[in-house]
């Protein structure tokens, strides 16, 4: 099964905007499709958990 997760659920998890965590992924060169929900592999999201934890 595909285990995929949103900007909006690791910010909740991280305590981080949503938008910072959107804005850093474009930055990485992980840009969503215009108009469609993020969804973030696994790798990727650990990825964001190293970068955003204090």
């Amino acid at each position: 099964m595909n285990q995929t997760v949103t900007p909006a659920e690791l910010a909740r998890e991280l305590g981080v905007s949503a938008k910072s965590i959107r804005r850093w992924l474009r930055e990485q060169g992980w840009q969503s499709v215009p108009h469609t929900r993020w969804q973030l592999s696994a790798d990727q999201a650990v990825q964001v958990r190293k970068h955003f934890r204090p």
